[in-house]
């Protein structure tokens, strides 16, 4: 185990690296530092190489007494069960302590008592810059965008259903659908299911524009057959697919999200069907697990830490409610191929 050096060892021992005061020094080590970024990166860089590690209580001195970090409250919708919600968090929360904020986390589901609750706490809590991260209904959406006017929605393209000024951010969700089915058809595809989440969902959405657009593009006829709706959930998501192969519905690829494919590769392994030679199947999101399926799932990459940071620089900027509905897209998908879409026509007996 390394040795933890007393402060004020390390301390002079920087001091003399670095050549700045003691004072100084002190200062960088303080997580409310003015220390320039990069000098205090070096300092903290070399205190962690010295086992430098700081005190975890101290005595609370008068000048500290009533000094409070301004904050942003994040709003978390829980109603589906997504990974990828922790990496964006990570990035809106990193994003914040750069700049000295400090990030509540509120979360929301279904439960009409517990949406209410929330209401009533943000209500009378003091006017706080919001973000609103996820899906829900759009009456609920609604009346938090009248608690928090100024709040900006985040990975999320909008409601029309709406009818009242917002702002929002997010990925290009109908791009990222595009390229993946278009990739699929270069593939080789001839019948490409798109296995969606329930029609009120903005991802819903915008996939299936997404969908719609690369088989126009391609000149391609499409099959209401072909378009399956669920519910995000992995138990929808097993009893849509097989419904849609009990049917005789025929199809050679499974474009979805992340989530949902890790579903589809073992419902269709048990069913028999190899992967990609019978059926290919793409996700969407990106998420680090899809490298080490079988075989490893193709996907579209969506950055959420670029799209944290966009969400930090919006709220700290515009803290007055918007005037009018405007969205701002985030960070361009990028596809990553892999071997789940290594589909040959020629191969499939």
């Amino acid at each position: 185990m390394r040795e933890v050096k007393p402060v004020t060892s390390v301390v002079t021992t920087i001091a003399d690296r670095c050549g700045l005061t003691k004072m100084r020094v002190r200062e960088a080590l303080q997580s409310d530092s003015f220390t320039p970024l990069k000098k205090r990166r070096q300092v903290l860089k070399m205190a962690q190489d010295l086992g430098y590690f700081p005190q975890g209580r101290k005595k609370v001195s008068s000048k500290d007494e009533g000094r409070v970090r301004p904050k942003v409250e994040v709003v978390l919708t829980l109603q589906l069960n997504t990974a990828f919600y922790s990496k964006l968090l990570m990035a809106i929360e990193s994003g914040l302590a750069e700049h000295k904020y400090d990030c509540v986390i509120r979360t929301v589901s279904g439960e009409f008592e517990e949406f209410v609750m929330l209401c009533d706490i943000l209500r009378v809590s003091p006017e706080t810059p919001t973000l609103l991260v996820g899906y829900l209904p759009h009456q609920q959406l609604r009346t938090l965008l009248e608690a928090r006017p100024h709040a900006l929605l985040v990975d999320h393209t909008g409601d029309p259903k709406l009818a009242l000024p917002y702002s929002s951010l997010s990925f290009d969700n109908v791009e990222a659908s595009r390229m993946m089915v278009q990739h699929l058809l270069e593939r080789g595809c001839q019948r490409i299911l798109l296995l969606k989440g329930f029609a009120d969902h903005y991802f819903s959405r915008d996939v299936e524009q997404g969908y719609r657009k690369a088989m126009a593009q391609a000149s391609r006829l499409i099959e209401p057959t072909l378009i399956v709706e669920t519910d995000f959930s992995a138990v929808s998501t097993v009893e849509k697919l097989y419904q849609t192969l009990d049917a005789g519905v025929s199809f050679d690829a499974v474009f979805t999200s992340d989530e949902m494919a890790l579903v589809v590769l073992h419902t269709l392994h048990k069913k028999g069907l190899r992967v990609p030679d019978d059926v290919a199947v793409a996700g969407c999101d990106g998420l680090p697990f899809g490298r080490y399926t079988l075989p490893s799932l193709s996907t579209v990459v969506l950055d959420y830490q670029q799209l944290g940071r966009m969400a930090v620089e919006h709220i700290l900027k515009f803290k007055s409610p918007p005037k009018e509905v405007t969205h701002r897209a985030g960070p361009l998908p990028r596809l990553e191929e892999r071997d789940s879409t290594n589909f040959n026509p020629k191969r499939k007996k």
